[in-house]
């Protein structure tokens, strides 16, 4: 897949979709008697095994300049912090015992 759509591919779309005009409310009520008719929301379950979900994982990272996402910087601070915090805890613990 492109970073950007093909701009004939967009302008051909644009200009079908004038051809076919605005919906109409029939058309909209036709759509929604349709949608509740398939229920498309029940099939929409998402990834199941787990290669999978590490593929959609990995769909948000597409975009990401950095090699580490924001989220993922700020779980390891909270690891390394909760790291520090263990290790003066037990420090202060040792030092009241001696």
């Amino acid at each position: 897949m492109g970073d950007k759509p093909n701009p004939k591919r967009v302008a051909s779309g644009r200009e079908n979709r004038k051809l076919a005009g605005p919906l109409t409310a029939a058309g909209r009520a036709q759509l929604r008697e349709a949608a509740l008719r398939n229920r498309p929301w029940t099939f929409s379950t998402g990834p199941t095994s787990v290669e999978g979900k590490r593929r959609a994982a990995l769909n948000g990272k597409t975009r990401q300049t950095a090699a580490v996402s924001v989220r993922e910087h700020r779980r390891e601070l909270a690891a390394a912090r909760a790291l520090i915090g263990g290790l003066i805890e037990t420090r202060r613990a040792i030092e009241k015992i001696a």
